[in-house]
């Protein structure tokens, strides 16, 4: 009987591009082999090794994934309302870095249980997609349960400086059916640079 095709925990489309979810066991590599995946974004305490993690290390070794670790505070637990921010904004910026690259596309990016580390994640990507805040709120809680204030404060004041690759360079999904003069003059926006032959859509 062959094996089946089993998601990791808490897996979702973020775009067609990008997927998120728990941290992946063997019973997940079978679907996500179909995903064809050219990067994984490993945000965990411990990076991930062949002293680490052998079976993990070496299913992105034989379907050649890149592997990206962005350490995050283990110290951080999960309390609700006392819970405290594991990643910092610099991180941040390098994840939406490379989910922006198309060159690092289809991508994984995934926490220990797939909850308030990549929502935090995410919800930095939704701010720059000029999402409201109200939306970016409720798909948060559908993966991390709640959000606290440290959160909240977290995602509203995140404003690291995104060098945004060129046209044909970058996913294509990220500002889609939108105008130039929208997303430029956008406040989410403006601490996002564009390269000089850059065009938006």
């Amino acid at each position: 009987m062959p094996e089946p095709f089993t998601p990791p925990i808490k897996f979702a489309k973020v775009q067609n591009t990008v997927s998120r979810g728990a941290y992946p066991r063997p019973i997940n590599y079978r679907y996500l082999e179909t995903l064809n995946l050219k990067t994984m974004i490993a945000l965990t305490a411990q990076d991930i090794s062949m002293e680490n993690d052998p079976s993990l290390y070496s299913f992105c070794t034989k379907n050649n994934i890149n592997l990206v670790h962005i350490e995050t505070d283990s110290s951080s637990k999960d309390k609700g309302k006392k819970r405290g921010i594991p990643i910092e904004p610099e991180q941040v910026l390098r994840i939406l870095e490379l989910i922006l690259d198309k060159k690092s596309s289809p991508v994984y990016i995934f926490c220990n249980n797939g909850g308030q580390i990549t929502s935090l994640a995410i919800a930095c990507l939704r701010k720059i997609q000029l999402w409201n805040l109200v939306s970016i709120y409720d798909e948060f809680v559908n993966y991390s349960t709640t959000i606290n204030q440290n959160d909240r404060a977290f995602i509203e004041s995140f404003k690291a400086r995104i060098q945004v690759p060129p046209s044909n360079q970058r996913v294509d999904w990220i500002w889609k059916g939108m105008s130039s003069s929208i997303v430029q003059s956008h406040p989410n926006m403006q601490f996002v640079s564009f390269e000089e032959d850059n065009k938006l859509v």
